[in-house]
């Protein structure tokens, strides 16, 4: 009983509310009583006044009633606001629970539509660029022929002249001279092969372009994931060949393997391969530009390909550049999570690939690296 009082008592300043301390106090009295009560009545015995001990009992089992009384209404009024808690926690915590999902899903949605808008955007332009290409590489590529004919017939033409005029007048004769007329003959046909190069390569990147943008195609399809690459590569070329280390450019080591056309929205996964690339091209400038390499390491991007037994494809991107930390490689394909600085990247890159790949086509992709030794990205899709 002493025990309990002095646990009450404690209990008593933790009170702030003027009710629950009123009840709380009144039981502390009563027990004070009831233990009082039970020493008095413990000296009257030792005393012999037995006369007291009546009355005395009467009012020890009074308080105790009371005690109990107070006991139990106070324990059932803490059980009530017990359950009251409890049930404001499941409350609050269904509410927390719907608002992260909510969360989630305004996150995956703002992650689709700015995914959506961009490649949208990247398609039209490409599309629209490629197009204003076109049109004029193939009006010069499909008159070439005819400029060669043309230019054929005109050497043959000046040479059959001076079979006929051999000794031309000295104007005629100071013409040759001054238009050094062999030169022409013999550097013209090796012009046109150049003019002729140059246009069948223009009309490559034209279609790499137009092959990248696929907005007149299907959203899923049969698709052959390495013209997905290559034309990735293409739209990126610019970037690879500026970066200046020891006076290379970005070495892109292709290992392509026999792997069957898969099932798939080549739109979305040639931005999967643009992200990839792009990340590994800027780990390959930070670390030139941050870590200072060895400088008889060349930048290298290996991209390889390959089919499994159990009908997936493989695709790894791998880089040699800065890395990252075990920690920041389980976070990167979280949303809005980067490692760049502030205006130059979003964070969204690669949770939008794992998007692509997980949600939209059941892959999977994961990441491997380390720290200026570089890194790996993984991706596995099912053959459909």
């Amino acid at each position: 009983m002493v025990l309990s009082i002095l646990k009450t008592r404690k209990i008593l300043k933790l009170f702030k509310i003027a009710p629950d301390k009123l009840s709380w106090r009144i039981m502390f009295s009563l027990m004070v009583f009831f233990l009082g009560g039970y020493s008095l009545c413990i000296y009257l015995t030792i005393n012999r006044l037995f006369e007291w001990i009546p009355l005395l009992t009467g009012m020890v089992f009074f308080f105790g009633s009371l005690f109990v009384l107070f006991s139990v209404t106070i324990y059932y009024r803490t059980l009530q606001r017990l359950f009251l808690v409890q049930e404001q926690y499941r409350l609050a915590k269904e509410n927390a629970e719907s608002a992260l999902s909510k969360l989630k899903e305004t996150q995956q949605y703002q992650m689709q539509l700015i995914q959506r808008e961009t490649m949208l955007a990247l398609g039209k332009m490409v599309a629209g660029v490629a197009h204003e290409i076109n049109n004029p590489i193939s009006f010069i590529h499909g008159n070439l022929q005819y400029l060669r004919q043309y230019t054929t017939d005109l050497l043959n033409l000046l040479a059959t002249y001076a079979t006929v005029y051999p000794n031309p007048e000295a104007k005629i004769a100071k013409a040759l001279a001054n238009s050094d007329l062999k030169f022409i003959h013999l550097d013209l046909p090796k012009l046109l092969e150049s003019m002729e190069t140059g246009t069948t390569r223009i009309s490559e990147i034209v279609e790499s372009l137009s092959s990248f943008s696929r907005l007149n195609e299907s959203d899923y399809k049969k698709a052959d994931i390495h013209q997905g690459i290559d034309s990735t590569l293409v739209i990126l070329q610019h970037r690879l060949n500026r970066f200046a280390s020891n006076n290379h450019a970005i070495s892109v080591v292709k290992d392509y393997g026999k792997i069957s056309r898969i099932y798939c929205n080549p739109r979305l996964l040639n931005q999967v391969f643009l992200n990839l690339i792009t990340n590994a091209i800027d780990a390959l400038t930070e670390k030139e530009s941050f870590f200072n390499g060895n400088k008889d390491e060349i930048p290298t991007i290996w991209i390889s390909t390959f089919q499994s037994q159990e009908n997936q494809v493989t695709i790894s991107v791998t880089d040699n550049g800065c890395g990252m930390s075990e920690d920041i490689c389980q976070s990167i394909f979280q949303p809005f999570f980067t490692t760049k600085p502030v205006g130059q990247g979003t964070g969204l890159g690669l949770s939008i690939c794992h998007q692509i790949i997980v949600e939209q086509h059941s892959g999977s992709i994961e990441c491997i690296s380390r720290i200026n030794k570089g890194t790996t990205i993984k991706i596995v899709l099912p053959i459909k």
